[in-house]
């Protein structure tokens, strides 16, 4: 009814959430000790496991089945193709005969799913649970799909480049904190980077025009 950008409605409403997780919560971290008599299956993609003389996790076997599944859902799928479609200009996905806003939903959905798969990972890597874990998570998602060539206005985009992205980012990140540069200048720098990548996004946009 309002039409408001749907950018804007995720944002407000995850400040939302945040902070009525915050309220519900007090603050308060439930230690790993506490999980382990509790919930335990709460830390179970924390669990590492050796593959060919190398240790993964769970939570890494997770994530690299959810690019595979996303992969072949994006590329090799109908609702894939609705999907960059209903991005790249949900009028003309209309008038094609795609129900652009049920697809919108699906996807909505999807990503809500993805986003709560992230936070058990999550909790298993870190081994305890804090309603103030991975506030920066949402900045470095977008730094790495943005990066990775998906376009924040749609239509555009590869799962292979968010991979891409994602670990170039966790790199950037990575060699910020083993070089010692202080927390307030990684967020500096990350921002920074974000801004940069949504600025080549921009231009290769009316390049391509």
């Amino acid at each position: 009814m309002f039409r408001l950008p749907p950018f804007i409605v995720t944002l407000g409403t995850w400040n939302i959430l945040y902070a009525l997780n915050l309220w519900y919560s007090r603050s308060e971290t439930i230690r790993s000790q506490e999980i382990a008599a509790t919930a335990p299956l709460l830390q179970f993609f924390g669990t590492a496991i050796e593959i060919g003389g190398a240790r993964l996790t769970y939570g890494a076997i997770l994530v690299i089945v959810l690019f595979v599944a996303s992969w072949y859902v994006l590329e090799r799928t109908a609702w894939g193709r609705h999907l960059y479609a209903t991005g790249d200009d949900p009028e003309a996905a209309e008038l094609a005969g795609i129900r652009t806003a049920r697809t919108q939903v699906q996807a909505y959905v999807a990503a809500g799913l993805i986003c709560a798969a992230a936070a058990w990972v999550l909790i298993g890597r870190i081994g305890s649970v804090s309603p103030q874990a991975g506030q920066t998570a949402n900045l470095d998602s977008i730094t790495a799909v943005v990066i990775g060539g998906v376009s924040l206005f749609g239509g555009r985009g590869a799962i292979l480049g968010t991979l891409l992205g994602a670990l170039i980012v966790g790199l950037f990140r990575n060699g910020l904190a083993l070089a010692g540069v202080a927390a307030l200048w990684q967020e500096f720098a990350i921002g920074t980077l974000i801004i940069v990548a949504v600025a080549v996004d921009q231009w290769l946009r009316r390049l391509a025009r």
